[in-house]
């Protein structure tokens, strides 16, 4: 038995699927040009199995790599008066005395 679980197609876009189905036809090709027969059933469930696999590996791989690069950039900081009285951790009395300060 395979310690893989089987991925569902749902987990995937539109675009992605399209990818799963390239991949699919890619093993399959590459299976009959192995063996010289075209695969059964139980081998057409690897090969969906495989090709499912290797898209989600690479859609992994792109959501952890927007991860990354959002993690990187730097949190753009609002302005005082723009923030909620919540969100305001430290307040400068002095500072804001001589912006007021005509």
């Amino acid at each position: 038995m395979s310690d893989k679980k089987m991925i569902s197609i749902d987990q995937f876009n539109p675009e992605e699927r399209l990818a799963v189905e390239e991949a699919f036809r890619g093993l399959v090709e590459k299976y009959h040009q192995r063996t010289g027969k075209e695969p059964d059933a139980k081998k057409e469930k690897e090969l969906t199995a495989e090709a499912r696999q290797q898209v989600m590996t690479l859609k992994q791989a792109k959501e952890k790599a927007l991860a990354e690069k959002a993690k990187k950039k730097p949190l753009k900081k609002k302005k005082p008066e723009s923030q909620a009285a919540s969100e305001v951790s430290d307040f400068n009395w002095s500072a804001s005395m001589m912006k007021g300060r005509r």
